[in-house]
């Protein structure tokens, strides 16, 4: 009885040591979604984590740059391997990554952007607004977990994109994106570590 006790006991520390934890991100965590998309996050340096999302059905990808592992720094796209020219896009938050607030439970924060693209720049204001800690899991791994609303303007679409935050990460994922044409959802189901 006693040895089962301590077997059982075991059981959660060997569960947990296999999720990713922020350490990871040097070589890097992995994302599985429903439909067999991925996504690959990666640090770039103390203050930046690097996003590649892949399109399974499309051979597409989707570079981002995040500040902190949350504010997006930069955006890419690639087609068959090639860069796609129109699909380069630049954030200028007029300060450094590590100038920008983590998100804290309940609080918010509005930044003013210049955004530059192949097409000249402009600036916007995003509106960043941060909800209760709760938990979110990925088949066994559960992590702490705070949800970002992101609103901006001007839009005329009214794009609202819903981000979790995983403070134990350093990284956050976009889970649902709406405006006034429509809406689309990403669902997160599992999570490894890169070796």
């Amino acid at each position: 009885m006693t040895r089962l006790f301590l077997c059982l006991l075991a059981l959660p520390s060997v569960a947990s040591a296999d999720c990713p934890t922020a350490a990871d991100l040097d070589t890097g965590i992995l994302f599985h979604l429903a439909g067999g998309d991925t996504e690959l996050f990666r640090r770039e340096d103390a203050q930046t984590v690097r996003s590649v999302y892949h399109y399974a059905e499309e051979n597409a990808e989707s570079h981002v740059l995040l500040g902190r592992g949350m504010y997006v720094l930069a955006y890419g796209e690639t087609q068959d391997g090639e860069p796609v020219p129109d699909g380069l896009m630049h954030y200028d938050f007029g300060r450094a990554p590590e100038e920008m607030p983590l998100p804290e439970p309940e609080g918010g924060w509005t930044a003013d952007v210049e955004v530059t693209a192949t097409w000249g720049s402009e600036h916007e204001v995003q509106i960043y607004s941060f909800g209760p800690l709760s938990r979110v899991s990925f088949g066994d791994c559960s992590y702490d977990m705070i949800p970002v609303i992101q609103s901006y303007r001007p839009d005329p679409l009214d794009t609202v994109e819903f981000v979790n935050w995983l403070p134990e990460l350093g990284l956050s994922y976009l889970s649902r994106i709406a405006d006034r044409e429509g809406e689309d959802r990403y669902d997160y189901t599992g999570i490894e570590a890169v070796h």
